[in-house]
């Protein structure tokens, strides 16, 4: 018998600690994908540098980055010249009319294809082999802190011919692009590239398939008797979370990191307070709407996009692939969410600084730019949570 509850027992604990080893598993790949995402999203050209050479150990990451790249057949028909002689780099700079800023940077990477490693039966698939190889080398730099910038050279035989005599190589290496390497002189915003015209589904000009609606995973809970949570830090949380305002035909959102919980006029009147500035487009929204959601999310790519991207420049619920879904009321909220509390408006003001005593950090609104804050009180009627 003690056999049996000694083997029972170790299956359990072999059970939990397999259940534990696959969460921390899918915690890290979900920590690596948001990693590699967002060093792809915030990619940028860069063209100016700082006078400090790249180091020799970053260097040769970049080039395992490079030679990780997938290729026809794993023939990997490229080959790399790495370049920090200033009078190679001044002949580059010559040679490529759109590689000049090699001639101030401290690093370049020459990335070749070579003819006798490519695919016998299609030999122009070096192209794509070494293109692939290029872009990982710019994520890579880019992971690195570093600032780097694609400059080509094939197809153009002019180019071509220059760069490989600035490198004296031989007829069956032929250079593709310069990428020019550097710790970056200032930082550059990246652009948002989505463009949602760019893409067709099944066959060309073919629509989106419509969504599937998604498990909603949320249940109801009371704010009186499960909401355990710090008044004082609950919208501090990190990342801030998002507030929403609209309706089923047009919604809007944004990052908040102020607000306030608590109750008025009466026992049992929960109330959430949340500031909006007057140039934020769901301002409008706000004011247009009887009743808003205040949300946290896990992850805080939603919140950092949120915050920092105009909803009258598209819609971002869209360009983060969030699901939006509505309550009884009408109210959006997303079904990303981890948390969801729907509020009725009750009251709404907008600062007046005639009102501002000496604790009020006026500096913030002279520098702000977005005008000053409405606060909106809204009675809390619906609380839900994963």
């Amino acid at each position: 018998m003690r056999i049996k509850h000694f083997l029972a027992a170790a299956l359990l604990m072999a059970a939990a600690l397999a259940a534990t080893a696959q969460n921390n598993n899918r915690q890290l790949s979900i920590g690596m994908e948001q990693i590699v995402l967002d060093n792809i999203m915030a990619r940028t050209s860069v063209r100016s540098y700082l006078d400090r050479p790249v180091e020799q150990d970053k260097i040769e990451k970049l080039l395992r980055a490079g030679m990780a790249a997938p290729s026809a057949v794993d023939k990997r028909p490229w080959h790399f010249i790495v370049v920090t002689d200033k009078q190679v780099l001044n002949g580059l700079a010559q040679a490529n009319p759109n590689a000049g800023m090699a001639a101030r940077a401290p690093l370049a990477i020459v990335v070749c294809g070579d003819k006798t490693k490519a695919l016998t039966r299609v030999p122009d698939y070096w192209v794509q082999d070494v293109a692939a190889a290029t872009e990982n080398i710019l994520i890579a730099a880019q992971g690195m802190g570093l600032g780097a910038v694609w400059t080509a050279t094939y197809p153009v035989t002019e180019r071509v011919e220059k760069v490989a005599a600035v490198l004296n190589l031989p007829e069956h290496i032929i250079p593709f692009c310069t990428i020019v390497i550097g710790y970056p002189e200032r930082y550059q915003a990246p652009k948002d590239k989505w463009d949602e015209g760019n893409i067709s589904y099944n066959t060309y000009g073919g629509a989106k398939p419509a969504a599937v609606e998604p498990a909603r995973g949320f249940h109801e809970f009371d704010v009186n008797e499960d909401f355990i949570l710090n008044p004082f830090n609950y919208f501090s949380q990190p990342g801030g979370m998002l507030v929403c305002a609209g309706n089923r035909e047009r919604s809007n959102a944004m990052t908040i990191g102020w607000g306030a919980l608590g109750t008025l006029w009466g026992h049992g009147t929960n109330t959430v307070t949340v500031y909006v500035a007057e140039k934020r487009y769901t301002r409008e929204f706000m004011e247009g709407s009887d009743y808003f959601t205040i949300m946290t999310f896990k992850d805080r790519n939603v919140l950092r996009y949120m915050g920092t991207k105009s909803g009258r420049d598209g819609d971002k619920a869209a360009a983060l692939g969030l699901h939006v879904a509505y309550t009884e009321n009408g109210t959006p909220y997303y079904e990303e969410a981890e948390c969801v509390i729907e509020c009725k408006k009750m009251y709404t003001q907008k600062f007046d600084p005639a009102n501002f005593n000496d604790e009020v950090p006026r500096e913030f609104y002279d520098g702000f730019g977005a005008g000053y804050h409405t606060l909106y009180i809204g009675k809390a009627v619906k609380a839900m949570k994963k």
